[in-house]
């Protein structure tokens, strides 16, 4: 979830916001670590390799790997302070914790139907949560240094109308601030969307499902006595580009 999905922005070389969740509550709530350069960085090899992709349909040529490390040393240098998708984004990791840790406690055989129902249940509290957050229609973001209430959209004849939100972007590498704008609505919407197929699927029991195997994170996820990185801050200069483009 933390990764960009916007290809556009990788192809281009232009910069994307990497939104990530509260770090330090996660580490104070679970037993759990999450080697967040390993997390983050599956996650941006399956983006580039996604982009790559669509960039050969479409123009029949090869991604630049140039173009690939622009991007992605843009991307790494700039922060934004935006509480409410963090907030977001660490109930998501953090309800994705418990998933983990129950399936390791019961021992649940990745294509048993309890194993299935444990994901509809995880899907069950993602969709709650996040119809929840549009249909609140707010969003709290800070701008030169204060906090402000912004709507998600305006309503009109019955149709939404997603409002585009200014921010405040800080460039660690040359110091300078700059605004960026975006379109908060439709991340929202968007993992709505996600997490709403995903139940879809999960309920069609006569159909045969490629079932995630939850323990292929235990590279990822540790229990933190058996991590001795545990107590280890986590900073986006810290993670490294695949050199194997």
């Amino acid at each position: 979830m933390p990764v960009p999905m916007r290809i556009d922005k990788v192809i281009n070389g232009d910069p994307t916001f990497f939104i990530l969740p509260d770090l330090k509550k996660l580490n104070e709530k679970f037993d759990y670590f999450i080697n967040y350069e390993s997390f983050l960085g599956v996650g941006i090899e399956n983006l580039i390799n996604f982009a790559k992709k669509k960039h050969g349909e479409n123009s029949y040529r090869s991604l630049n790997n140039a173009t690939i490390r622009k991007w992605f040393n843009k991307s790494i240098s700039v922060k934004a302070d935006i509480p409410d998708l963090s907030n977001a984004f660490t109930f998501v990791t953090s309800e994705f914790l418990i998933l983990y840790s129950t399936i390791e406690e019961k021992k649940l055989d990745f294509n048993s139907d309890k194993y299935r129902l444990e994901l509809i249940q995880y899907c069950d509290k993602m969709i709650e949560y996040f119809r929840e957050k549009i249909e609140g229609n707010a969003l709290e973001v800070k701008t030169k240094g204060e906090l402000q209430i912004v709507k998600l959209y305006l309503e009109k004849k019955n149709k939404y109308h997603p409002q585009i939100i200014s921010i405040d972007i800080f460039n660690v590498n040359t110091n300078r601030k700059r605004k960026m704008e975006f379109v908060p609505y439709l991340i929202y919407d968007d993992l709505l969307d996600c997490f709403s197929y995903d139940k879809k699927i999960l309920t069609k029991k006569t159909k045969k499902l490629n079932y995630i195997n939850l323990r292929v994170f235990n590279k990822i996820i540790t229990k933190k006595s058996d991590d001795l990185k545990s107590g280890k801050s986590f900073n986006l200069k810290d993670l490294k580009l695949n050199d194997n483009l």
